[in-house]
């Protein structure tokens, strides 16, 4: 199965996310986000929002969903469908588009997009 390209789309988190982030104790969360989806998805966009939140594996992640006029942080679990070849969807359930597989480090530096943060601890 040949890789598709993620979509990329930057966002920035606002004070007030990085406020509701910081009162639910999710630390050394990023402040440039990039949406994950597959390219060519529909209108939400999703990105992870990784830092330490004392989750064991498994457990529900926050993200940051956005369309048009409208931006929701959430925790919610990863999809975990499988792609065909043994990884699994790292985005969250319920998502549009593919399944896309792990490859947001990868991608972000073939754009020149990534930095010590981006690879710095666990999805």
């Amino acid at each position: 199965m040949a890789e598709r390209a993620l979509c990329l789309e930057p966002l920035e988190l606002s004070g007030r996310e990085r406020s509701v982030l910081r009162s639910v104790a999710v630390r050394g969360a990023r402040s440039s986000l990039y949406c994950e989806l597959e390219a060519g998805h529909g209108q939400e966009h999703v990105a992870g929002v990784r830092g330490d939140t004392g989750e064991g594996a498994g457990g529900p992640r926050w993200w940051l969903r956005w369309w048009p006029g409208r931006r929701v942080l959430e925790a919610r679990a990863e999809c975990g469908a499988p792609d065909g070849e043994g990884a699994v969807c790292r985005v969250p359930g319920g998502h549009e588009g593919g399944h896309p597989a792990d490859r947001l480090e990868a991608e972000l530096a073939e754009q020149g997009l990534a930095d010590p943060a981006h690879s710095a601890g666990p999805r």
